[in-house]
């Protein structure tokens, strides 16, 4: 079934009074508010899965459709999928939604991706073969978003356990241990059948609209 995010326009009041205070990036000439989300995790994670689930199981009135880079690839380099979650206020308000990965491959083209970064996703992936990938990936990552300038801990973030259906899990609690240690809200997941996928997202959503509105 397709589904809208959760969020409805008449639910948001904006705490901003001038244009200094707007964390994402905000057009006031078009009247645009732009939130840039990005998934990281290490290759065959689940991130690109994740983006294909979000477009498949959104309604038209709110995707604007998924562009890929390196189309002949069997790993993307990175997607990009903008989402329409309405107008707030004679705003549009707008989710920039990317996947990269945590690498120093095309580090150019990352640290671009990553400027006016407003909330992150890690996906990882849940088999115990892949748990120092992910250990490494994770580290990669808030190492990337340092050296933008950022201090990882301090955006907004979750964490989602992708491939739950498989063999060979690693336990949650070890996972959690490794990975969201600080007790982030976190996700299992079946990207590839669109299980735990719009949670993840949602869940996102909904801290990074924290930072620039209030949501009652």
């Amino acid at each position: 079934m397709k589904q809208f995010l959760f969020l409805e326009p008449r639910w948001i009041q904006f705490r901003f009074t001038n244009k200094d205070e707007v964390m994402a990036f905000t057009n006031f000439d078009t009247k645009e508010i732009n939130c840039k989300i990005v998934y990281f995790g290490p290759s065959g994670s689940g991130k690109s899965a994740n983006l294909q689930s979000v477009l498949a199981n959104s309604t038209p009135e709110i995707k604007t459709g998924l562009f890929e880079i390196d189309k002949a690839s069997s790993s993307h380099f990175f997607e990009f999928l903008p989402i329409s979650l309405g107008h707030v206020k004679d705003f549009h308000l707008k989710l920039h939604i990317f996947t990269i990965p945590a690498s120093r491959v095309y580090k150019s083209v990352v640290s671009t991706i990553i400027r006016g970064l407003d909330g992150w996703v890690f996906v990882a992936d849940a088999r115990v073969e892949k748990l120092p990938e992910n250990i490494h990936a994770f580290a990669k990552a808030k190492e990337l978003m340092a050296s933008a300038g950022y201090l990882p801990s301090m955006l907004p973030y979750v964490i989602q356990y992708n491939k739950v259906d498989l063999k060979n899990l690693a336990p949650i609690e070890v996972m959690r241990r490794e990975l969201n240690p600080a007790g982030h809200d976190d996700y299992e997941a079946v990207a590839a059948e669109s299980i735990g996928t719009m949670e993840t997202l949602q869940g996102i959503t909904k801290k990074v609209l924290d930072q620039i509105c209030d949501v009652s």
